[in-house]
C-alpha cells in the first residue's frame, strides 16, 4: 500500500516540472489543425487548440520558430497529459516523447 504525505505529493509534482518553462506563443500544427503554444520546456509544451484530444493520445507537432532568416520548423511527438476546455476551446498539456532539443 502506497500511503503519501502531503508533502512528499507536493515534490513529486515538483519534480515532473523540473525543467525551465519558457512563456512563449509559437504557432503549431498538430495533427493538421493549427493552435498556439503558451509555454515551452525542454520536456513538454502547454497550447491553445480547437481540437479535442484525449489524456495519453499520442499526437504529432510541428512548431515554427520566426527568426531573421525565415521561419524554421520543427516536428515532434508527444502524449497527451492533460486537456482543460476554455471557452475558444482547449488548452493542451504534453510530455515531449522525443526531445526539443536534443543533446549535441
Amino acid at each position: 500500500m502506497d500511503i503519501s504525505t502531503p508533502t512528499e505529493t507536493k515534490a513529486v509534482l515538483l519534480d515532473q516540472r523540473a525543467a525551465q518553462r519558457f512563456g512563449l506563443a509559437l504557432r503549431l500544427t498538430v495533427d493538421g489543425d493549427e493552435g498556439a503554444t503558451h509555454d515551452l520546456s525542454a520536456t513538454g509544451l502547454y497550447f491553445s487548440s480547437e481540437a479535442a484530444y484525449v489524456p495519453g493520445q499520442t499526437i504529432t507537432m510541428v512548431l515554427e520558430f520566426p527568426g531573421i532568416a525565415g521561419t524554421r520548423t520543427l516536428g515532434c511527438e508527444a502524449e497527451v497529459v492533460r486537456v482543460t476546455p476554455v471557452a475558444e476551446g482547449f488548452n493542451v498539456a504534453v510530455r515531449l516523447l522525443t526531445p526539443l532539443f536534443p543533446e549535441s
